[in-house]
């Protein structure tokens, strides 16, 4: 589970509003049940009294500290049990004022002796879910929406099927997510603009997220910019973005070449691909960058280790972001809508 440090800050901040919240609805209920029956509060203050004498008694020790625990502990009981019995009488469910907590296993602390718990991986799953989708605006798009129709039978360029190739596409991201593991090979995905290499990479994420693991997604320019806002910063140095982007289960920076060619991009992305690859750790990148545009555009080395070391995916077809739009415009004049 390594999700970016964003990730698990806001994971935490759920877990602490739920605790919060927990403990409000417990003070409003106590607050309540004290002026409808004072005595109530009268037991509070005694049975905290006594659970004060308990804890100085196991530390003092002494001859007579098992007889002398054992009448403490018989009086917390009795006290508890008139808690008890005062709250029924007046209709009071028993644990009116205590926390109701989210989980009860860990009581919204997010461990478990120790462990995290299930609720704490669940929420970090949501929070890195809610950052994908923020970062396209857009949590339509999966494998089931997916178009092959939108591909053409034949194109023009000799032995190229784009239907059936961008079906071996699907059909290969399909099973690549369902399998994700740390040992799944990075992937380059190439071809021209509206292909359906951000659907497929987000397709990919939401599945891998989905099933726990920990993806970092965004257009290569945000992933960038957040680098370089941190190197350029008062720290002056990137830590924790390339942290994120090194440590993830799976990273994936879409639209590689879109942003503003700089020395400190091409030396961010070499370390990235780099990194990842001695590390073991997988990445997605998609470009509509031809082959001889990457190696001028960033490093001969960097992109003998993309094209040597990533599975690369090629996509053919026409651009469908354009067809869809004509497709909606026809419907729209047939309609009578102007």
């Amino acid at each position: 589970m390594a999700y970016s440090e964003e990730i698990f800050a806001r994971a935490s901040a759920a877990l602490s509003d739920r605790r919060r919240r927990a403990q409000l609805e417990a003070d409003a209920h106590k607050a309540e049940v004290y002026a409808a029956l004072p005595e109530v509060a009268d037991l509070d203050r005694a049975i905290f009294s006594t659970a004060v004498s308990l804890s100085k008694l196991v530390l003092s020790g002494g001859l007579d500290f098992q007889s002398s625990f054992s009448e403490l502990q018989e009086h917390n009981i009795d006290l508890q049990n008139r808690r008890a019995a005062l709250l029924e009488n007046a209709d009071y469910p028993a644990d009116y004022t205590e926390p109701k907590y989210v989980c009860g296993k860990c009581r919204d602390t997010g461990r478990v002796g120790g462990v995290i718990c299930s609720c704490y991986r669940e929420l970090c799953r949501q929070e890195a879910r809610r950052a994908i989708d923020a970062c396209t605006g857009s949590s339509t798009c999966s494998f089931a929406d997916f178009s092959l129709a939108m591909y053409p039978e034949a194109c023009p360029q000799p032995g190229v099927k784009p239907r059936k190739k961008m079906e071996e596409i699907l059909n290969f991201c399909k099973g690549y997510a369902d399998d994700f593991s740390a040992s799944s090979p990075s992937i380059l995905m190439m071809g021209k603009t509206g292909l359906g290499k951000t659907h497929l990479s987000l397709s990919i994420a939401k599945v891998v997220t989905d099933r726990g693991f920990g993806v970092m997604y965004g257009p290569a320019q945000r992933l960038f910019d957040k680098l370089e806002k941190e190197r350029f910063g008062r720290g002056g140095e990137c830590d924790g973005a390339m942290r994120s982007m090194s440590e993830c289960d799976l990273l994936i920076m879409d639209d590689l070449g879109a942003e503003f060619s700089t020395s400190f991009t091409n030396a961010a992305l070499g370390d990235i691909v780099n990194t990842r690859l001695l590390e073991k750790r997988p990445v997605i990148i998609s470009t509509n960058l031809a082959p001889a545009e990457i190696v001028s555009r960033y490093s001969e080395r960097t992109a003998s280790r993309m094209f040597g070391e990533y599975r690369t995916l090629m996509f053919f077809g026409e651009d469908i972001r354009l067809k869809r739009q004509s497709g909606r415009a026809n419907e729209e004049n047939e309609g009578g809508t102007v």
